[in-house]
C-alpha cells in the first residue's frame, strides 16, 4: 500500500517536529520524572497554540475535524521526542468521549477548554484486568432522587494527576453481560469524596488511583444515554490503541536510528561493526519489523476512527498484537547490539525502550489481540460544570 501525506498534514508534521525539537529533550524529560512533575505545562500550551489539541475533535463538537492519520501524526512525533503530555488521555480518550457522547452544552464547556489547552480530561476506566487483558466494571452508579451515587475504585488512570475532570464508567445496571449496564458520568476531579494517589510507571509516566466514596452528581454529568455507554467506550479505546501503536512507531524508528549510528561508529578488529554480515542481518530484521507496523498503522489511522466497528476492531487488534511483537524485538536487537552499554541508564536507549515496554501493556496483550481480531465478526453489528483548580494528589 502506497500512503503519502496531504501538503497540510506534511507542513503540520514538520512544525511539530520543530516545536517538540526546540521546546522538549531528554535531559528534561530525566528532570521532570526525577521531581515528580506529571509533564510540562510549556509544551502543553505549545501543542494547543499549534492545534494539535483539536485535530482529532470534530468540527461539530468545537474541534478542528481531523481524524485517525493526524493523530497518528501527532502520536507518532510525540513518541520519537519521549513526550510526557497527557494527549493520549485527555484528548483522544476523553476528549473522545466527550466528541461522540456529550450534549451541546457539555461539548460547549469542556471542548474549548481541552484545545485551548486550560482544561485536562482524564478518563477513569480501569478497575482490575481479567486474564484476557479486558477491564472488569465493579464501580456502581445508584440513583438518589434525581441525582446519582457513584462508589468504587479506579487504577491506573492515564492523566489522572493533573486531571481536571475524570469521566468515569460505572454499573448502572445489574447485568450478567459485562458491556450492557454501563453508563459514563463526569466529575470534578477536587470533590470531597474522591481520594486518591498518584505514582510512576516503568518508563517515567504518572499514572493515578482513586477511591470513589460515594460520589454524588447531579443529572447533567451523565455523558451520553444511560445504561449505553460501554460502545462509546470501546470506540475510543480502539482510537487509543491505535494511537499508541503510532507512538510505538515513532520511538522505534528512533531505538533503530540510535543502533545504526553505534553500529557505525563503533569498532572492532580494525572494523566497524556496521561492516559485520551478521549484525547487519539483525539490523535489517529490525528494519523490517519496523516498516511492517508501519503499514499496519496507516491501515489503522484510517479504520479507527470508522463508522463500520467490524473494519475497526480487526484493523486495531491487528497492529496492536504485530506492535507488541515488533517493539519487544526491535528493543532486544538494540539493547544486545548496544553490547554492554545497551545495559546501562547512560545512553537514552533505556528510555525509549522502558517507554516501549509500557505500551506493549496497554489496551491489551499479543494473545488478547489475537482472540480479539478472530472474534471481530461477531462483535461487528453492533447543567452546571465548575472549572476547578489543580489538585494535588499524594505522590509516592
Amino acid at each position: 500500500m502506497r500512503f503519502t501525506f496531504t501538503d497540510e498534514q506534511t507542513l503540520f508534521k514538520d512544525g511539530l517536529d520543530r516545536f517538540l525539537e526546540k521546546n522538549f529533550s531528554l535531559v528534561a524529560r530525566r528532570k521532570m520524572v526525577e521531581s515528580k512533575e506529571a509533564h510540562s505545562e510549556h509544551v502543553w500550551a505549545g501543542l494547543a497554540t499549534m492545534g494539535a489539541l483539536g485535530v482529532p475533535v470534530s468540527e461539530g463538537s468545537g474541534g478542528l475535524g481531523g481524524a485517525g492519520v493526524e493523530a497518528m501524526i501527532i502520536m507518532q512525533h510525540l513518541g520519537k521526542h519521549l513526550v510526557l503530555e497527557p494527549y493520549l488521555s485527555s484528548v483522544i480518550l476523553a476528549g473522545g468521549l466527550v466528541d461522540l457522547c456529550g450534549s451541546e452544552f457539555q461539548k460547549k464547556v469542556l471542548i474549548p477548554e481541552l484545545v485551548a489547552g486550560e482544561g485536562k480530561l482524564a478518563f477513569a476506566h480501569t478497575e482490575q484486568l481479567n486474564d484476557e487483558g479486558g477491564a472488569l466494571l465493579r464501580t456502581t452508579a445508584t440513583q438518589s432522587g434525581n441525582n446519582w451515587v457513584i462508589k468504587g475504585e479506579k487504577k491506573l488512570i492515564l492523566g489522572g494527576a493533573t486531571a481536571d475532570r475524570f469521566i468515569i464508567s460505572a454499573r448502572t445496571n445489574e447485568s450478567n453481560d459485562q458491556n450492557a449496564g454501563v453508563t459514563l458520568f463526569i466529575v470534578e476531579s477536587l470533590d470531597e469524596n474522591i481520594s486518591g494517589k498518584a505514582y510512576p510507571l516503568i518508563d517515567g509516566s504518572r499514572v493515578l488511583d482513586i477511591q470513589l466514596n460515594d460520589v454524588e452528581v447531579g443529572p447533567e454529568s451523565v455523558l451520553g444515554i444511560i445504561d449505553q455507554g460501554q460502545s462509546a467506550i470501546d470506540c475510543v479505546n480502539d482510537r487509543a490503541t491505535a494511537a499508541i501503536c503510532a507512538e510505538a512507531l515513532g520511538i522505534m524508528e528512533v531505538i533503530h536510528e540510535m543502533t545504526m549510528e553505534y553500529l557505525r561508529t563503533r569498532k572492532q578488529f580494525g572494523s566497524a561493526l556496521s561492516q559485520f554480515q551478521v549484525l547487519q542481518h539483525r539490523a535489517v530484521d529490525m528494519f523490517i519489523n519496523i516498516e511492517e507496523v508501519r503499514s499496519l498503522v496507516m491501515n489503522a489511522a484510517a479504520k479507527a476512527w470508522s463508522d463500520n466497528p467490524y473494519e475497526r476492531v480487526r484493523a486495531v487488534s491487528a497492529v496492536k498484537a504485530l506492535t507488541n511483537r515488533a517493539g519487544r524485538l526491535v528493543a532486544q536487537e538494540a539493547i544486545q547490539l548496544h553490547g554492554g552499554m545497551g545495559m546501562t541508564l547512560e545512553l537514552p536507549l533505556a528510555d525509549f525502550v522502558k517507554r516501549l515496554l509500557a505500551i506493549e501493556l496497554m489496551f491489551g496483550g499479543e494473545r488478547f489481540q489475537r482472540l480479539r481480531f478472530a472474534n471481530a465478526e461477531d462483535q461487528g453489528s453492533e447543567k452546571t460544570v465548575f472549572v476547578s483548580p489543580k489538585k494535588r494528589w499524594k505522590q509516592i
